[in-house]
């Protein structure tokens, strides 16, 4: 008997509910006890404390009552005191004076201190990592001349806490083995051994069902309690009658398929299309012939007592709800063209024609069904290849003309038709000679000749609108066979705008040159003129002869200033890029500039970025450009106003901005747009290359430059840098 209960005990622990709330309640008992037990290891922590320090303390004050103690004077009440370290729990210890003066520390020095206890309040420090526990020993015989801090060895605290935690522990674990038993010995009653006995019953009903034969009793049906078990053991009988039941109706169903398939079987299996007969009601398949299997590309069993739906036959369920509907009005269908699909997904169009017929009293449907997929692809093919090939030469970008052996003109795109300001009609009663003026028709005839499959020619020449102007073309030409006839399409390219870049590009790299051979040729008859101002300067000269002579100096330096400025902006920019941290790098510049002249007298703010930020740049020409527009703002204010200068970092965009903002006078809408021409300025003694020539640097940058001014806010330059990762 004990052993039966054993063994019962044993399965029970198996199950896996079991085993779940086993773990859930005995965790829950661990885990309340757990919390307990936190407190009461830390109440009895301090308790042994206490105990440690009242023991100590007291064997203490027994040895130092045997000797007299002088209280005036400090050091013998050290010496004195340092003897309580005969107590193997004392290893060190600090005498100070009530008014918190150390008067000296033997053997080990405590971490609790004077001011630590006036600051948080606390007279003791436990360390248990070093096993040390540092407390105020209020000592009688100090009459409150002193406080002694004592530091005493908490070895056996911590053996006496390890063996507390070790009681309690197997306290807690006896407990939780205790209840869980009990708990698991109600759940079997209860719950578990009801369970296993209907999940019994379940596969011995799964075995009946697949065997075809009467059920044996269920174990289940004696539970008696009335609860939810009870009505789920009732529902589980309830649901196996039913099963009965339908297993009943589907063997009658089948006599009757059987009774139908020998009705029909010579018809569908005697016809070369797809045959099929359904039920009406919801579809199902209850027979189909070798071709529509076959159609399909599936075997007989995989598509009987299935639903078209189910096979997923109809591309479209639209198709199959518009079937229904003719059958509502009509009990017979001829050829409707629906889409079908196999079961590799492949769609084919087929003419479908049905009639409903009543079998037995069930209403069906005998389909027929021809494939015409081949000739549908073929046509559709066709249609495809023409939509493409018109939607391709009407949305092209250039001129698309076709033109027959004669040069005229057959067909042409929208582009070719906008180009030359002709209608479609038009153009097609004109030949390429009415719209091609620079190539005679003997040219273009020889043109044509040479012309052979797949090898395309490009030529230029010029087409004439209907209004008589003309403009420059780039024409594609190439020969393809069109059935029996042999044409040519042309794509012409109008190449107006780029003749004019490629001059205007020309004629800019030109300029470039003649500047800079300018400027060399200038600066050496300058410079002999400054050598010479410069030498006449040291002889003696009246006063006028003096300030002309100044001005003329003045003149000669601007007038150096502005050869090296235009020279600078001629020439095309070469950068020397290296690693910089814009926070640095402008922190330097800025602090540089503080002692200008026109910075002095302004307030220079600067926000950096509010981590480090690198960019890969040239270092002299970025500072070049910052002085400039510091300069700028600062010339755009008053004295004693401010210019700020912030590092910003847009998301989610790469790009650093460095804006330059002052609050000066706005900028008109008409100047605004012009302050980065060469020569355009605002100032008296300004010669407008300032800005154009650091618009170039911040460019070969590949940066960009904004310039942004209202009368509310001021004038901002923004500089947007792109970021570089930081160097390794």
């Amino acid at each position: 008997m004990l052993s039966d209960r054993l063994q019962r005990l044993r399965f029970l622990f198996q199950a896996r509910l079991s085993r779940r709330i086993v773990l859930w309640v005995f965790g829950s008992i661990v885990v309340i006890e757990a919390i307990i037990l936190v407190p009461s290891v830390s109440r009895r922590e301090q308790e042994l404390l206490d105990y440690l320090k009242t023991i100590s303390l007291a064997e203490s004050s027994g040895v130092l009552r045997q000797r007299s103690l002088n209280l005036d004077d400090p050091q013998q009440v050290l010496a004195q005191i340092s003897r309580i370290q005969e107590n193997p729990v004392v290893v060190g210890g600090a005498l100070y004076r009530a008014d918190g003066t150390l008067i000296g520390e033997f053997g080990e020095t405590p971490q609790l201190d004077y001011d630590s206890i006036n600051a948080d309040g606390r007279g003791a420090r436990l360390e248990r990592s070093l096993r040390r526990y540092d407390a105020v020993w209020p000592m009688a015989l100090f009459n409150g001349q002193y406080a002694l801090m004592i530091r005493h060895d908490t070895t056996t605290v911590e053996q006496e806490i390890y063996a507390f935690i070790w009681r309690i522990a197997g306290l807690v674990l006896i407990i939780s083995v205790f209840v869980t038993v009990a708990t698991i010995i109600v759940l079997d009653a209860t719950l578990i051994s009801p369970i296993l006995r209907l999940r019994q019953d379940l596969l011995r009903a799964g075995s009946a069902i697949r065997d075809d034969r009467p059920p044996a009793r269920f174990e289940s049906t004696s539970y008696k309690h009335l609860d939810e078990l009870r009505d789920v053991i009732s529902a589980f009988e309830v649901m196996f009658q039913q099963v009965l039941d339908a297993i009943a109706e589907r063997k009658q169903a089948e006599a009757a398929l059987r009774i139908s398939e020998e009705k029909f079987e010579k018809a569908f299996r005697s016809s070369p299309n797809p045959v099929l007969l359904s039920r009406m009601e919801d579809g199902q398949l209850l027979e189909v012939n070798d071709s529509f299997l076959q159609f399909l590309d599936v075997e007989a069993e995989a598509v009987l007592g299935k639903t078209t739906v189910d096979l997923g036959v109809w591309s479209d369920e639209g198709d199959r709800r518009q079937m229904i509907q003719l059958f509502e009005a009509n009990p017979i269908i001829r050829n409707q063209e629906y889409q079908l699909q196999t079961r590799a997904g492949q769609l084919r169009t087929v003419l479908y024609s049905a009639e409903r017929i009543d079998i037995h009293g069930v209403d069906c449907i005998l389909s027929v069904m021809n494939d015409i997929t081949e000739r549908k692809q073929t046509e559709e093919a066709l249609r495809d290849s023409e939509r493409r090939f018109r939607a391709l030469v009407e949305q092209a970008a250039d001129a698309v003309f076709v033109v027959d052996r004669n040069g005229q003109i057959v067909d042409a795109n929208q582009q070719a038709c906008h180009n030359l300001g002709y209608t479609r009609e038009d153009l097609l009663h004109r030949s390429v000679s009415d719209i091609q003026v620079a190539l005679s028709l003997s040219q273009l005839q020889a043109l044509w000749n040479n012309l052979t499959p797949s090898h395309p020619v490009t030529v230029q020449g010029v087409h004439r609108r209907q209004d008589g102007s003309t403009f420059p073309v780039e024409v594609r030409i190439g020969l393809f066979e069109f059935g029996d006839r042999r044409l040519i399409v042309a794509l012409a390219r109008d190449i107006t705008e780029r003749q004019q870049a490629e001059a205007a590009r020309a004629r800019l790299a030109e300029i470039g040159e003649l500047t800079a051979m300018i400027v060399h040729e200038v600066r050496n008859p300058l410079t002999t003129v400054w050598m010479g101002l410069n030498a006449l300067a040291k002889d003696e000269l009246s006063e006028r002869s003096h300030l002309r002579l100044q001005l003329a100096l003045e003149e000669s330096d601007r007038l150096q200033r502005l050869l090296n400025e235009i020279l600078l902006y001629a020439k095309e920019q070469q950068l020397d890029r290296q690693p910089i941290e814009l926070n640095q790098f402008l922190t330097e510049v800025l602090d540089s500039m503080r002692s200008l002249p026109i910075v002095c007298d302004r307030v220079l703010i600067f926000q950096p970025a509010p981590e480090p930020i690198w960019i890969e740049g040239d270092r002299d020409k970025l500072k070049q450009v910052v002085i400039n527009l510091v300069n700028n703002a600062c010339e755009a204010v008053d004295t004693q106003a401010t210019v700020t200068c912030v590092l910003t970092s847009p998301e989610p965009q790469p790009h650093i901005w460095l804006q330059v903002h002052n609050g000066g006078p706005p900028i008109p809408p008409e100047v605004l747009d012009k302050l980065t021409q060469p020569f355009f300025t605002t100032k008296s003694s300004g010669n407008g290359l300032g800005l154009a020539v650091t618009k170039r640097i911040i460019e070969a940058h590949h940066a960009s430059l904004t310039i942004e001014s209202t009368a509310q806010s001021g004038t901002t330059v923004t500089v947007a840098l792109p970021i570089a990762p930081a160097p390794v």
